[in-house]
């Protein structure tokens, strides 16, 4: 009897861990391609060229005029979040449903901009908003 008994326990328990999985879903969103320092590397101020910047990066987002030349802005954005939801059991029962939702990244996009001389040499450059890896990595980040 009591054999029966642990049987159907661990049989129930397996049976609420596949509920809860089952009110959970990971995301992983990626809009253009994600940059990093490695990626920008080969940019040399006073060397490198507009040419040479949109061939390895490729098109930049958006071309402006300023005082000194033209600054290129490259925005790309790589996220990663999980949604839980703890309420999706209680759903028959209660009126309330609530989310619980876990984030790697924060939401925006990530930019790298570039100034460029009236020639189109690259003066300086540098990354906008760029989000650093947080020291939180719940799973399954």
């Amino acid at each position: 009897m009591l054999r029966s008994n642990g049987r159907l326990t661990i049989v129930l328990l397996f049976v609420l861990l596949g509920a809860l999985c089952s009110a959970c879903n990971v995301v992983r969103i990626t809009l253009n391609t994600p940059l990093t320092p490695d990626d920008v590397a080969f940019i040399v101020p006073g060397q490198t060229t507009l040419l040479e910047v949109v061939d390895r990066l490729g098109s930049p987002d958006s071309l402006n005029n300023s005082e000194t030349g033209i600054v290129s802005v490259h925005r790309f954005l790589d996220m990663k979040y999980a949604r839980v939801n703890f309420g999706w059991l209680a759903r028959p029962w209660s009126p309330v449903d609530p989310d619980l939702i876990f984030s790697r990244t924060g939401f925006g996009t990530d930019a790298f901009q570039v100034f460029y001389d009236s020639n189109g040499i690259v003066v300086q450059h540098s990354f906008l908003r760029h989000v650093v890896d947080r020291p939180f990595h719940p799973y399954p980040f």
